[in-house]
């Protein structure tokens, strides 16, 4: 870590800055011992983490066939291409009385 003569200011600064903000929180919390305080649990982001697990290899002619019975590569390009459909139930019909502009040329 490569810290530079101008971050020291603004280091200090931060710690002084922190250390006040936990000393007036410890402060306030023995000032009102009948208000109840919130109790801080710590988990880690990695608590949950799972390792890379092989995976079983299907066989590529297996994986050819499954292909070509959707349709090939081709099928595939279609889907993409097709725009999501709209959820039915908040599904209205547009109506508007200015017409279009779009493909007109000025």
């Amino acid at each position: 870590m490569d810290l530079h003569i101008s971050s020291w200011p603004r280091l200090a600064k931060s710690t002084i800055f922190l250390g006040i903000a936990l000393g007036a929180t410890g402060a306030l919390a023995q000032s009102n011992p009948g208000v109840p305080t919130l109790k801080l649990t710590y988990r880690s982001a990695w608590s949950q983490y799972q390792g890379f697990t092989e995976q079983s290899v299907t066989p590529w002619r297996q994986t050819n066939d499954t292909v070509e019975r959707a349709g090939g590569w081709q099928a595939y390009a279609k889907e993409a291409r097709l725009p999501d459909a709209p959820d039915k139930s908040d599904a209205k019909p547009v109506t508007s009385s200015v017409k279009s502009q779009q493909g007109v040329k000025p």
